[in-house]
């Protein structure tokens, strides 16, 4: 009896196995909140940005020579951390990270983070509501 329950129990547990580290594959992970510390304004380089932080995730020109870079990551909650399912529920909140660049050079660099109840306090204004 105990011999032919191995091979389902061999199963079972290479199944929990392939479904537990499956989630852990993952793309490489930036850090916004600490990486963007290593830029200077007036200091850092065009190339010194790419390689701290990689390719932006969009880019819009401001000036003939002045163009903004935008690096955006959602907080993710540990639900969308499961494998399969993780996709259906919303993350925590973002972080987002605007730089500046005149000419190779970086001129600003700016960090914000939003929370998920960010906007919450607004639900506690409802008395202000005009009636009609």
């Amino acid at each position: 009896m105990l011999a032919t329950l191995r091979p389902l129990c061999f199963l079972i547990i290479a199944l929990f196995l392939a479904v537990a580290l499956g989630g852990c594959s993952q793309g490489s992970v930036r850090h916004l909140a600490s990486d963007v510390c290593m830029i200077k304004a007036g200091q850092t380089s065009r190339q010194e940005v790419l390689e701290l932080m990689g390719e932006p995730d969009s880019k819009r020109m401001v000036a003939p020579s002045t163009e903004q870079w935008v690096y955006y990551e959602e907080d993710k909650s540990s639900l969308q951390a499961a494998p399969v399912v993780g996709g259906t529920f919303d993350p925590n909140g973002y972080h987002m990270v605007v730089i500046t660049l005149s000419g190779d050079t970086v001129s600003t660099c700016r960090y914000s983070a939003y929370d998920e109840d960010e906007f919450d306090w607004q639900d506690d204004y409802s008395w202000q509501e005009i009636k009609k």
